[in-house]
């Protein structure tokens, strides 16, 4: 389920705010990281410029037009691994 504007802004405003939160949002988002690219492995790009921007001070990585920003790209490495996470659980549920 895609996030709110009102979320989005929420979330970026506490990883710019709390280190803590940052280290955490960008472990989580690591956890996932390989789930996420079984399923699009085009990710790959995506996730080293979402590293590259929490890596950053926060407010000076400079974005391209049109370009996400960490949470839009969390956004997206959370739904490949929602969707690997469910057709694994589809592969296992399958009778032989």
């Amino acid at each position: 389920m895609p996030l709110s504007d009102e979320k989005k802004t929420e979330i970026q405003d506490r990883i710019n705010r709390d280190p803590d939160f940052r280290d955490e949002f960008l472990t989580s988002a690591r956890n996932m990281y390989m789930k996420a690219m079984k399923f699009d492995p085009k990710l790959a790009d995506e996730i080293d410029r979402f590293e590259k921007i929490l890596g950053a001070e926060p407010n000076t990585y400079e974005f391209e037009q049109d370009e996400d920003d960490e949470i839009g790209i969390f956004e997206k490495i959370l739904t490949a691994y929602d969707t690997q996470v469910l057709l694994e659980e589809k592969e296992d549920s399958t009778i032989n």
